[in-house]
């Protein structure tokens, strides 16, 4: 692997946890409104109504989707729950990762190249910005990165 693909890993992790915690919000949703709502014949009196048709969905009905109900929020609660132990896993490995990462770019000795991998991975800056922030040309902004990059080689070899 090299040092550009080691240190892109930060991102993609990040991407991958927003993926599953979005996952979670949606499962939890839909298990508050199936908890919540309950199901109602139109007619409760399960007489005809000018329209020659009785209940469309009678007793019988209400009891199957109520008991479909509840199967689908044991399926719901099940489908948290592993969805909660992989974001614990990914937020642990993502954690892991960082913290690897950022050490990584801390044993950077050259102020200039650590300052401008830190930016790029870490806060995830366009090389455009860095370079006007760091008041340098975009080219010479990539010659730099090229550079700090084998720096990142080097320490990944020892």
């Amino acid at each position: 692997m090299t040092a550009k693909e080691y240190l892109t890993q930060y991102r993609t992790i990040q991407a991958k946890l927003r993926d599953i915690e979005s996952m979670l919000r949606d499962i939890r949703k839909e298990l508050e409104g199936i908890e919540v709502g309950t199901i109602r014949s139109p007619w409760p009196d399960g007489q005809p109504h000018g329209t020659g048709i009785t209940d469309p969905t009678g007793s019988e009905a209400i009891r199957a989707a109520e008991s479909m109900t509840e199967e689908a929020r044991e399926e719901l609660r099940g489908q948290l729950v592993d969805l909660e132990l992989r974001e614990l896993r990914a937020r642990s490995e993502l954690w892991r990762q960082r913290i690897q990462i950022e050490e990584l770019i801390g044993e950077v000795r050259n102020s200039i190249y650590h300052e401008l991998l830190h930016r790029h991975y870490i806060e995830g800056q366009t090389f455009e910005l860095i370079a006007v922030e760091m008041n340098y040309s975009w080219r010479h902004t990539i010659r730099l990165h090229g550079a700090a990059l084998l720096e990142i080689e080097k320490i990944l070899k020892k």
